[in-house]
């Protein structure tokens, strides 16, 4: 009896439990809810504020990209304009440097053709001139008896013994034109005028030089014969002049090239003793012991 009445108590106040339960729990729901939505305003406030300042931060952007387009849309403007400006200033005087450089370009090929015409005409001259100095010598040879070969004259010698065809005539000039001949290699009018000056002025500092020279030039034709010849008349006639070596040298060269190999040999030893500290010694050293003769060593 008594469970019975405890079982039906225990049913009659099940629902006001439940009740009570639920009544909690729905309120714990809406103080829930009451929190989220309180988050959610907050956070929709703090994403406004975001909001706002980016846009802020962009519209900063934007203005500044406008005003850097207006910097470089002038900064280009001020360009062009500057370019325009160089180029107008630059036109006419490029213009003008262009036609003068034309204008030169044509002198310098008036200056180009008239040097041409000139050089042609001063070979011309330089030809007829060389003909009428043969034909000059020509006659002058063929008015005159043969002279004998030129030989200089021994130390001491006057320069007033020269021939009277030396009268007028200046040494320096003489010697100068003769030379010019020479290197130039005209051997055969050279070889007139050293002879020649030799003749007329053998007192002169270039006497033996011109000496010399008479013997280079038939040494250079080959004639070794009148080449030793020549240069044994430097030795003779100027035994203490600065050329005497060479001459010597030269003179023992022209014999050996003549087959003359005993007086070559002795020329060689002879040029040895007597100028031991010339250039030329090695060599004729050398020609020496070619020619198989003793005495090679000289000193």
């Amino acid at each position: 009896m008594n469970a019975s009445r405890t079982l039906l108590l225990s049913i009659a106040l099940t629902p006001a439990i439940l009740l009570g339960q639920k009544h909690d729990e729905l309120v714990s729901i809406q103080r829930d809810v009451a929190q989220l939505e309180d988050q959610m305003k907050q956070l929709q406030k703090a994403l406004d504020e975001k909001v706002t300042a980016l846009t802020a931060l962009l519209q900063q952007s934007i203005d500044l990209s406008n005003k850097t387009s207006a910097a470089m849309a002038a900064m280009q403007h001020n360009v062009d304009q500057k370019l325009a400006e160089q180029q107008t200033n630059l036109v006419t005087p490029v213009a003008t440097l262009g036609t003068k450089v034309d204008e030169m370009s044509g002198d310098f090929r008036s200056v180009r053709e008239n040097v041409a015409e000139l050089v042609r005409k001063m070979i011309d001259l330089d030809g007829k001139v060389t003909d009428i100095s043969q034909t000059v010598r020509t006659l002058a040879a063929a008015a005159a008896p043969p002279q004998p070969p030129p030989v200089a004259a021994p130390a001491g010698t006057s320069a007033q013994q020269a021939p009277d065809t030396c009268s007028g005539t200046s040494a320096e000039l003489s010697y100068t034109t003769a030379l010019g001949d020479y290197n130039s290699k005209k051997d055969d009018i050279a070889l007139d005028e050293l002879a020649q000056f030799v003749k007329c002025f053998p007192q002169n500092s270039n006497a033996p030089n011109a000496q010399y020279y008479v013997g280079q030039i038939y040494y250079r034709a080959q004639d070794y014969k009148s080449a030793a010849e020549a240069f044994d008349r430097v030795l003779e006639g100027f035994p203490k002049n600065p050329k005497t070596p060479e001459a010597q040298y030269m003179k023992a060269c022209a014999l050996l090239n003549n087959h003359e190999k005993t007086a070559a040999g002795q020329e060689f030893k002879s040029f040895i003793a007597t100028y031991p500290d010339s250039p030329k010694v090695p060599e004729a050293r050398k020609h020496l012991r070619e020619l198989g003769l003793a005495g090679s060593r000289t000193k």
